[in-house]
């Protein structure tokens, strides 16, 4: 008990100079007044929604919408040090920006990357160095924000025309009027998708590939492979009716996988089957529940899982013959359990998925959202809860049961551009059901580093919720920390002045 009393009182002295700083500069900065946000500074200055200099990341409403140059001179989100970056890049103005839950975790400041970048700015070499401090820590401005579509202004590669309509993925710096990224991070925008659906694909289509396949190496099962195996392969997708849930459902089901989708009321499960079904007949959803039973219904979801693969007839005939054990290392021992599993919620839903895994097989998680709950900020005390109990792994258990434990962060991908692309071309090949000249869908290794896979064929991204962008994004981000939307939530910046 003393030691959860020292945490939280750390957490309040960690907080409490952030909040009486934060309270000074709304006070005293006219960039923070309600017409600035409305758009009464100048209509057609561009803008952004930032933290800005030197308020720690803490809440969703310090978040501010600020013009661009506003930044400082030396910061990496300044708008005219982007236009003379020595990397030849695309300057679009975004049309809709995607959010996605890094965005709610950098403002909150449980995002390492994010902290990273305001800590650091960059010599005259575009080389990073660290912040030199006097008296306090100097803190950047910060945009956050990774995926956007738009229309691009001007190409410094040669790739795109001025006027073509784009999608993108950008390391932070989203929530912006302007956005300037390498043509390697874009898309064409199909004819046919909106938007907001541009806005809502690659950073979690690519997170569902690179969990599953490149970190969670799901094979390409071919149709005679599934035929022969005497048991499925199964993957499990946690909030698989949410944005990166929808893609890795449909991702391990066109790789031959039956999915059980875990979501969190019925209406959800509704939207899983019809994106899932034509792909996967077999797979299947259950609603995810309270954590302290959600093992055992678990263990029985895969009890019928794998009775209905070899009998299609009677899906309940393991438990009608009495021989049904929720112990879910005891069913993977036997194989009956599953073989990778997509998580990002934390706690006892982690260590059931844990327990569940069958030999060879593999636990990918890629956040913790149950650490986090409705509203602007942190509740400390459930964040304290949620860290002294988070599971323990005994590294023992991964080499006793041959099983994997990983994880990763998509926005390092950056850092390669290449290797980017290769995979976002691979991800839309499966998306697209592209063959190869064998006339069979094509192993990952048929897909060149250079080809230019267009999005046509992909079925366009699911939109929950869409807000207006200088009006509603800390509304927005609230709706999606909440845990109440369904697919993507959308910041729609149709009426951007620099369009």
């Amino acid at each position: 008990m003393s030691f959860c009393l020292l945490l939280l009182l750390n957490l309040l002295l960690y907080l409490l100079p952030s909040f009486l700083h934060a309270m000074h500069v709304v006070e005293t900065s006219p960039n923070t007044s309600s017409s600035s946000v409305r758009g009464g500074v100048n209509s057609n200055t561009p803008k952004a929604w930032m933290v800005p200099k030197d308020v720690k990341f803490s809440t969703l409403d310090k978040l501010k919408l600020l013009p661009i140059e506003s930044l400082d001179n030396n910061d990496d989100d300044n708008y005219q040090r982007k236009k003379a970056s020595s990397e030849p890049k695309v300057l679009i103005a975004t049309k809709a920006v995607g959010l996605n839950f890094a965005d709610i975790f950098t403002v909150l400041g449980l995002y390492s990357a994010a902290n990273e970048v305001r800590n650091h700015s960059k010599d005259e070499n575009n080389n990073k160095v660290k912040r030199r401090r006097k008296n306090r820590k100097e803190l950047s401005p910060f945009i956050p924000g990774l995926e956007f579509s738009g229309i691009v202004l001007e190409d410094q590669t040669g790739q795109y025309k001025k006027g073509d309509k784009v999608l993108g993925f950008s390391r932070f710096g989203a929530y912006s009027d302007i956005v300037q990224v390498p043509p390697a991070f874009l898309k064409k925008l199909p004819s046919h998708w909106t938007f907001p659906q541009g806005a809502s694909f690659i950073v979690q289509a690519l997170t569902a590939w690179h969990g599953l396949v490149e970190i969670g190496r799901m094979p390409l099962l071919t149709e005679n492979e599934i035929k022969t195996k005497d048991r499925p392969y199964v993957v499990i997708v946690h909030s698989a009716a949410g944005g990166v849930g929808l893609w890795a459902a449909e991702i391990a089901a066109r790789r031959g996988a039956i999915v059980i989708g875990i979501v969190g009321n019925h209406a959800k499960k509704e939207v899983f089957y019809n994106r899932i079904k034509k792909f996967s007949p077999l797979s299947r959803s259950m609603i995810r529940g309270q954590e302290r039973d959600f093992g055992i219904r678990l263990a029985q979801m895969l009890h019928n899982v794998h009775s209905s693969y070899n009998n299609d007839e009677d899906n309940n005939s393991v438990l009608e013959q009495g021989t049904f054990d929720n112990d879910l290392k005891k069913i993977a021992k036997n194989g009956y359990g599953a073989d990778i599993v997509m998580e990002s919620l934390g706690g006892q839903y982690f260590q059931n998925s844990f327990d569940s895994l069958n030999s060879g097989g593999a636990l990918v998680t890629f956040g913790s959202t149950s650490y986090v709950s409705p509203g602007l900020g942190l509740n400390l005390f459930r964040l304290m809860y949620r860290y002294v109990t988070r599971p323990k792994i005994d590294p023992g258990d991964l080499t006793s049961r041959n099983i994997r434990l990983c994880g990763f962060n998509l926005i390092y991908l950056t850092e390669s551009q290449v290797e980017l692309r290769r995979q976002l071309n691979e991800c839309i090949a499966c998306l697209s059901g592209i063959t190869s000249s064998k006339g069979k869908m094509s192993q990952d290794s048929f897909i060149l580093d250079d080809d230019d896979i267009p999005l046509d064929n992909v079925t366009p991204p699911m939109i929950g919720n869409v807000f207006d962008f200088r009006m509603e994004a800390v509304n927005a981000m609230e709706k999606l920390k909440g845990g109440s939307t369904v697919g993507k939530v959308v910041l729609d910046n149709s009426n951007n002045p620099c369009q």
